[in-house]
């Protein structure tokens, strides 16, 4: 009879644990969803501008992937930026160079 009351007082303990960590995992997921970035370009310079970031622990910056006239392909990243900033990156070698891909990079400290 002891061992059996036991084992409902763990099952019990698990449940109520179960509980407590349910919610920082949801809010964490809200968080994550929160975060919005735009890119965008002008000629040969690439753009990105995130909002929703954490202050002091989000960081972004923009990535450029440039192309010149005989395909050769080279990877530009911009200055690390925080929330509501504009990162920016430009090809070298413009007017003979363009932009192949566009995109951003996200992290946190």
């Amino acid at each position: 009879m002891h061992k059996a009351k036991i084992a409902s007082l763990v099952g019990i303990g698990m449940a109520a644990a179960s509980l407590i960590t349910a919610p920082s995992a949801s809010a964490a997921t809200n968080g994550a969803e929160a975060i919005s970035c735009e890119t965008w370009q002008s000629g040969s310079t690439g753009y990105a501008k995130c909002t929703g970031l954490w202050p002091f622990i989000d960081r972004f910056r923009v990535k450029v992937t440039c192309i010149d006239s005989h395909g050769t392909q080279a990877v530009i990243k911009g200055s690390t930026k925080q929330n509501g900033e504009t990162s920016s990156a430009t090809c070298p070698g413009a007017p003979n160079t363009g932009i192949y891909k566009l995109g951003y990079e996200h992290w946190r400290i």
